[in-house]
C-alpha cells in the first residue's frame, strides 16, 4: 500500500498538509515514541494521523485514552522513562487533565513531553472558548504557538528538543484555524527513536508529596527564570524593525499564531510591511522581554493582536510601565480588537488601517464565495438520537410531566433545537450525571430527572457520577445512549467499541457489565434498540416509575456508520415512502419527529421523504398515526 503523504520519509520533499496532520509529522520527526489523549475537535485527527503511520513506523506507541486526564499520565510516565512523548487534547481537554498537568509542571519532563492544547475561537465545536495560554501562566509552562502548518510542523519537532534542554512541559497552542487549514509543508528528517529507556528511581522528583513539592517549586522558578532569558535568542521569535513612518508615526506590532498570518497580509494588502516594526512570536510565554523592550525603543504606536485573551497585551504594558515607557507610546489591544471569537482576515485588515490611519473600507475586498443562510446543526437523518428523544417526550405527553433533561456534550446535546427540545441544561462531559445529582437534592419523586449521555461520555467522565449516584442513593434515571462510535469528533473508537487506535482489536468494555460493577441492580437496568419506538416508550415508562439509581442503555449503531457497513457488505437499504392517498398532513414527523429527510409541501398538506437523505432506520413508520409511512423494498 502506498504511503500516504504525512508518512513519506522524503526530506525535502514538498506537500499538502492539514494543520492537524503536519503537527503529526512534526511529532513523527521528532523520534516520539508515546501518544495519547481523547478525541476532540479541532485535535482529533492529530492523533489518527500518527495512527496511520504505526505500520511504517512500528516504534510509535499510541492510544485513545479513556480521557485527557489518563492521556497526559500515560505520555507523562514516557517521559519520566526517557522516552519523547505527547498528549494531544482540546481546550476544555486541558481543564480534565489540569490536576496531573500543575503538578507534572514541578517535576518538569525527562524525554520530551508536549502537550497539545487545540483551542477553538468561534466555538465551532465546543462550549466555551477558553484561552489555554494562561495555563501556561499558571503552571509556569512555556507555551508555543505556530502560525502555519510548515511551523506547526517545525514548531512541534523543535518543542521536543525544547523540552528535554530546560526539563520542562511545553504546552503547544492551536487554534483550529491553523488545525483544519491547509498549506505547504516540507518534510524533514525522521529522527530515530531513542533505542533504550529505563525508569528514573529518583524518588524526590516523581513523588510529588509536600516535603517534595517545596524543593520542586523552587526548582521550577529557577527554570523559568533560565527560560525567561532564553527566549530572547529563540529563533521562534523574530524581531524586524524599521526606522520608517506611517502617516508620521513609527508603528509596531506584535502577534502570534493565525492572527500573525493575517497580519502579514494586511500589511501586504495595505502596502506597509517594509515601513512597520514586527515582533512575531512563536513561544508566547516566557516573552521576549529584551526584545520587547527593543521595539518599545522603536516605535510611537504599538498594537497588539491576539485571539482571544490580553494576555500578550497586559504582559507587554507591564514591561512598558516597568522599563519607564508609559506615557511615551500608546500601546492598543483589546480596545480596537473584539475578546471574542476568532479573527477573519477582513477584520484585521480593517483595524491595521485604522491604527496606522490608512484608508480603507471593507468593501474593497473582493467577496467571491457564496452567501448561505445560516442553519443550525441538525443529528443526522436516521440517527438514533432522534428517536431516543422522540420517545422520551411522547413519554413526558403520556405522563403528563415535564422531564428534567440533563446533558452531557456530544451529538445528542443538538437535541436541544426544535423540534425535538428535549434538553435542558448541559455544561461539561459527565456533568449530565453530576448535575442530576444535584438535582435529586432538590426535587421529589414525581418528578423525573433524567441525565441523558453518549457511550464514549460515559465512559470519559459519567462513571464517576454514576458511582455517585450509588453511594448517595440519589433517585434518577440515566440515559445512555450508545451507538458504538465517538461519532461528533469524527467516529473514533471507544472501550465499548474494543478497537484501538491502529484498528487492531482491544478487549471490549460492556456498558451494562460496568454498570451492574458500579452498584445498579439488574432489575434497574434497561436495553432496548432505539430504533424501535414502541419498545422504547414502554421500557422507558417502566424505567422512569422505578426507584432508585436506574440506567437505560438506548442502543443503535451511529445511521452513518450503518450506511458505511451496508455499503461495504453491498447491501442497500430499505426505502420508505409515504402514501399521499393516506396522509392526512398531521405534521407530526414533520413538526415533532424532525427528521431532515422528510419534507411537508404546505400547499398539498402532504408529507414528502427525500430518498437521497433517507437512511432507510424505519422510525417514521412507527411514529405515523395513520400509518401512512410504509416500507416500499427490502433487500
Amino acid at each position: 500500500m502506498e504511503r500516504s503523504h504525512y508518512a513519506l520519509d522524503k526530506p525535502g520533499k514538498s506537500v499538502i498538509m492539514l494543520g492537524n496532520e503536519a503537527v503529526a509529522r512534526g511529532i513523527l520527526e521528532a523520534g516520539t515514541i508515546i501518544g495519547a489523549g481523547y478525541p476532540g475537535t479541532p485535535s482529533s485527527e492529530i492523533l489518527k494521523t500518527l495512527a496511520s503511520m504505526e505500520n511504517y513506523f512500528p516504534h510509535l506507541k499510541l492510544e485513545w485514552s479513556i480521557n485527557e486526564k489518563v492521556g497526559l499520565e500515560v505520555a507523562i510516565a514516557g517521559s519520566m522513562s526517557d522516552v519523547r512523548s505527547v498528549a494531544c487534547m482540546k481546550h476544555v481537554g486541558v481543564n480534565v487533565a489540569a490536576d496531573a498537568f500543575m503538578t507534572i509542571a514541578y517535576a518538569g519532563a525527562r524525554g520530551g513531553l508536549v502537550v497539545v492544547s487545540a483551542d477553538d475561537p468561534n466555538l465551532y465545536s465546543s462550549q466555551n472558548e477558553q484561552d489555554n495560554r494562561f495555563y501556561g501562566l499558571h503552571g509556569l509552562v512555556p507555551v508555543f504557538e505556530p502560525s502555519t502548518p510548515q511551523e506547526a510542523k517545525d514548531m512541534m519537532k523543535y518543542a521536543f528538543e525544547f523540552s528535554e534542554k530546560y526539563e520542562t512541559v511545553v504546552l503547544f497552542r492551536t487554534t483550529t484555524r491553523l488545525n483544519h487549514g491547509r498549506g505547504n509543508v516540507v518534510l524533514g528528517e525522521i529522527q530515530k527513536p531513542k533505542t533504550e529507556h529505563g525508569f528514573d528511581w529518583d524518588r524526590e522528583r516523581w513523588v510529588c508529596l509536600p516535603s517534595h513539592s517545596r524543593v520542586l517549586r523552587k526548582n521550577l522558578l529557577e527554570r523559568m527564570d533560565i527560560i525567561s532569558q532564553d527566549v530572547n535568542q529563540s529563533h521562534l521569535n523574530g524581531l524586524n524593525l524599521s526606522e520608517q513612518t506611517v502617516n508620521g508615526k513609527k508603528i509596531g506590532f506584535i502577534s502570534a499564531g493565525i492572527p500573525y498570518s493575517h497580519l502579514k497580509d494586511a500589511l501586504s494588502y495595505l502596502e506597509i510591511e517594509d515601513k512597520v516594526s514586527t515582533l512575531k512570536l512563536g513561544i508566547v510565554y516566557p516573552l521576549p522581554r529584551k526584545l520587547i523592550i527593543k521595539l518599545l525603543k522603536n516605535v510611537d504606536k504599538l498594537l497588539v493582536i491576539e485571539e482571544l485573551e490580553p494576555i500578550i497585551e497586559t504582559l507587554v504594558k507591564k514591561i512598558a510601565f516597568e522599563e519607564g515607557f508609559v506615557g511615551e507610546i500608546e500601546i492598543v489591544g483589546k480596545d480596537l480588537f473584539p475578546q471574542n471569537f476568532e479573527f477573519p482576515a477582513e477584520l484585521v485588515i480593517e483595524k491595521v488601517a485604522k491604527f496606522t490611519n490608512k484608508e480603507f473600507e471593507l468593501s474593497e475586498i473582493p467577496h467571491t464565495e457564496l452567501k448561505l443562510p445560516p442553519r443550525l446543526p441538525v443529528l443526522c437523518p436516521g440517527c438514533s438520537h432522534r428517536a431516543t428523544f422522540y420517545a422520551i417526550n411522547k413519554l413526558e405527553k403520556k405522563l403528563k410531566k415535564q422531564f428534567i433533561n440533563s446533558s452531557d456534550i456530544g451529538c445528542y446535546t443538538l437535541g436541544v433545537y426544535k423540534p425535538l427540545e428535549a434538553i435542558d441544561a448541559q455544561i461539561c462531559m459527565g456533568g449530565s450525571i453530576g448535575m442530576a445529582n444535584g438535582f435529586s437534592k432538590l426535587y421529589g419523586d414525581d418528578q423525573p430527572l433524567l441525565a441523558i449521555l453518549g457511550d464514549s461520555t460515559f465512559f470519559h467522565t459519567g462513571v464517576p457520577g454514576l458511582v455517585n449516584a450509588v453511594y448517595n442513593q440519589n433517585n434518577m434515571l440515566i440515559v445512555i445512549l450508545d451507538n458504538r462510535s465517538t461519532s461528533m469528533t469524527g467516529f473514533q473508537d471507544n472501550p465499548g467499541t474494543g478497537v484501538k487506535i491502529t484498528k487492531k482489536p482491544g478487549t471490549r468494555v460492556i456498558i451494562e457489565d460496568l454498570v451492574k460493577g458500579c452498584g445498579v441492580p439488574e432489575e434497574n437496568i434497561w436495553l432496548e434498540d432505539s430504533n424501535d419506538i414502541d419498545k422504547m416508550v414502554e421500557k422507558l415508562e417502566d424505567a422512569i416509575n422505578a426507584e432508585g439509581v436506574r440506567v437505560f442503555i438506548s442502543r443503535h449503531i451511529c445511521s452513518l456508520l450503518e450506511m458505511g457497513e451496508f455499503k461495504a457488505r453491498n447491501i442497500t437499504p430499505p426505502t420508505y415512502k409515504i402514501d399521499k392517498e393516506a396522509c392526512i398532513g398531521c405534521q407530526i414527523c414533520y413538526n415533532q419527529f424532525g427528521c431532515p429527510a422528510i419534507n411537508f409541501n404546505e400547499k398539498l398538506r402532504k408529507a414528502s421523504i427525500d430518498q437521497s437523505l433517507c437512511r432507510g432506520c424505519g422510525v417514521c413508520e412507527f411514529i405515523c398515526p395513520q400509518g401512512a409511512i410504509h416500507e416500499e423494498t427490502q433487500k
